[in-house]
């Protein structure tokens, strides 16, 4: 091999090799970011909560990318509670950077699966571990991984119990009573309860129904009573009731119905409960 043959090839190979290196550093550049900014509720209720997470993919190309898909995992003290893959596919614009949203829904009913006492609590730390995956030129198929951490209350329904039925007054025909129904409120907010539909049954017999439209403050971590009146008719009850009311024994309730519950997170107002609690009462 002549002189000049031996010094093309080398001077192909360096070339090849400054190719190469620029090529890497290039690639190096070109390497899209991604970060979290922010979170906000879509929408909370007493059974779920439902998040969007706001992401931004930065693209220092001069081309657009293509984002095949985001998988996430949202965790809660520590263990796994939802994760999956979103497959849409989205283009990342070129030399700029692109708004993502990342919805998921937390169903409260979970938390109660998880180990300790965090169903207790009236706030939860969580985390989101999230991985983009884009296709580059070049690099082909590139994942970027993203963290974030925060805070968010959790709602619980409000128990609702009939504390005593009170005999006002008794006659052979009719009976005034005031049925006190008791509502434990377990959260670390105010409840404001209004526009109560209602039907009493006592031993499987109706004893009364109606509407209350007044409103009821149930203050945090505290109780409230509210008194329904109740006008019985003996004559359509029957006898069977007049000893029951005659005698004062135990009572076998049902109440059944429908409220309203406003609170004072923005997202979880004018929220219809539905009612229907059995259980056992005094009759005074």
């Amino acid at each position: 091999m002549t002189f000049s043959i031996q010094r093309s090839l080398l001077l192909l190979l360096m070339l090849i090799l400054s190719s190469c290196a620029e090529l890497t550093q290039y690639t190096e550049t070109i390497k899209p970011t991604a970060r979290l900014t922010g979170m906000h509720l879509a929408d909370i209720n007493f059974e779920q909560a439902d998040l969007v997470f706001d992401l931004a993919v930065e693209n220092k190309n001069p081309v657009a990318l293509d984002l095949a898909g985001m998988d996430y995992d949202l965790k809660i003290a520590n263990q796994s509670l939802v994760s999956g893959v979103t497959a849409r596919a989205l283009k990342i614009k070129a030399n700029g950077t692109s708004p993502v949203q990342l919805p998921i829904t937390l169903k409260f009913a979970d938390l109660k699966k998880l180990p300790g006492e965090l169903w207790n609590k009236d706030t939860f730390t969580y985390q989101l571990d999230t991985k983009f995956n884009l296709n580059l030129p070049v690099i082909g198929n590139y994942t970027i991984p993203v963290s974030k951490q925060g805070e968010l209350p959790v709602p619980k329904i409000p128990e609702i119990k009939v504390k005593n039925v009170n005999v006002k007054k008794l006659s052979f025909t009719s009976a005034d009573l005031v049925t006190q129904v008791e509502i434990t409120n377990p959260n670390a907010f105010n409840l404001v309860m209004s526009d109560f539909d209602y039907q009493l049954n006592i031993d499987q017999q109706t004893w009364g129904k109606g509407n209350l439209t007044e409103k009821n403050i149930i203050p945090e971590k505290g109780k409230a009573v509210i008194n329904i009146p109740v006008k019985l008719d003996l004559l359509s009850a029957g006898q069977s009731a007049y000893k029951v009311l005659l005698n004062k024994s135990p009572i076998e309730y049902q109440l059944i119905g429908n409220l309203t519950l406003d609170t004072s997170i923005e997202l979880l107002r004018n929220y219809k409960m539905p009612l229907d609690v059995k259980g056992t009462a005094a009759l005074k």
